[in-house]
């Protein structure tokens, strides 16, 4: 029996043996595998010959730099990856036409002057209360003297009013003052504390409500009239009316130069200007007469408005008149129509 089964081992063990590859089979196969691998990494390299630039299966993320790691911003916001290649845009921005800078409209102010009345203000003036007729005003410069010529009384209130003052300010309180006051002699009895009372928008109030009723009675001690002047330092010209005491009259037949209402308090250049333009020739009973020259053309006065009021007067008669020289040239229309 043990003979029996180790000749039946030793015929499995050869029929095992033949079956199990050898050495030289398994050294032949990996030969055969090696030549097989090195086509085909011929055939990769081949194909990867073929493709773009832009590829590179080699990089990987840790081959790249931190830097370019990070995202690219475009100019316009986008936002360009580092690791794709990059797909041109279908959108197309569209840049606006270049057109040209408008200017900004600055604000409209409302004009000071109503286009629609002739007043250039929208207050109505009262005609009840005034002493005196209202008369129109004829030129383009609209001035108050215009309207109340009629009245040395007026006018004289009015210089005093509008000194240091802007007339837009102070036209209202002078159609309240004229009523509230008619006459001088209603103004010289009146308390200073009223006449303050009612000035008081006008600033330095006490001073002027004092220098008004200080003037009405020295009107009334000696009112303006034809026959008594009084010369103004320093008036028309500097070096003037240092010829005579302050507050002394000067006759008719006197040489020097004078003016009739230069003894009140508050006349200044601008009253004595203004009063030159529009009362004095009332006062001496000379307005209108034929063959007297009046006394605005002998007026250079220096106010703003005053100013070109005397110009546009002597443009009525064809003159181009200079409110800083006192000189005159004839308008070119006129020349021309001399010449013709």
């Amino acid at each position: 029996m043990p003979s029996r089964k180790i000749t039946r081992n030793k015929s499995s063990l050869k029929s095992r043996l033949s079956h199990t590859p050898s050495l030289e089979q398994a050294c032949a196969s990996l030969d055969r595998a090696s030549v097989e691998l090195q086509h085909a990494a011929l055939d990769i390299s081949a194909a990867a010959v073929s493709l773009p630039n832009s590829f590179n299966p080699i990089v990987t993320t840790h081959t790249i730099s931190r830097k370019r790691r990070k995202l690219i911003v475009l100019h316009n916001g986008a936002a360009k990856s580092p690791y794709f290649a990059q797909v041109p845009s279908t959108r197309q921005t569209i840049k606006p036409p270049e057109t040209k800078q408008q200017a900004v409209p600055k604000a409209v102010r409302a004009p000071a002057k109503s286009p629609y009345f002739p007043e250039p203000f929208s207050r109505e003036i009262p005609l009840r209360g005034l002493s005196f007729e209202l008369q129109p005003s004829l030129s383009p410069c609209n001035l108050i003297q215009e309207r109340i010529c009629n009245s040395l009384y007026a006018l004289v209130i009015q210089a005093i009013l509008w000194n240091k003052t802007h007339g837009s300010f102070a036209r209202p309180i002078l159609w309240d003052f004229l009523v509230t006051y008619p006459t001088v002699e209603a103004l010289a009895v009146a308390p200073v504390d009223q006449v303050e009372q009612l000035i008081r928008k006008l600033g330095l109030q006490r001073a002027r409500a004092t220098r008004f009723v200080e003037m009405a009675n020295v009107w009334v001690a000696s009112p303006p009239c034809a026959e008594r002047r009084y010369q103004r330092r320093d008036y028309p010209y500097r070096g003037d009316g240092r010829d005579v005491k302050k507050g002394v009259a000067i006759g008719l037949d006197s040489p020097y130069e004078g003016w009739e209402i230069a003894h009140l308090p508050g006349i200044g250049e601008y009253a004595l200007d203004s009063y030159r333009i529009f009362g004095r020739d009332r006062l001496r009973g000379l307005h209108g007469k034929p063959g007297v020259e009046p006394e605005w053309k002998r007026t250079v006065p220096g106010d703003k408005e005053l100013g070109p009021f005397v110009k546009w007067m002597w443009a009525q008669e064809g003159w181009d008149f200079n409110v800083k020289t006192g000189t005159r040239v004839r308008l070119r229309f006129q020349n021309q129509m001399l010449e013709s």
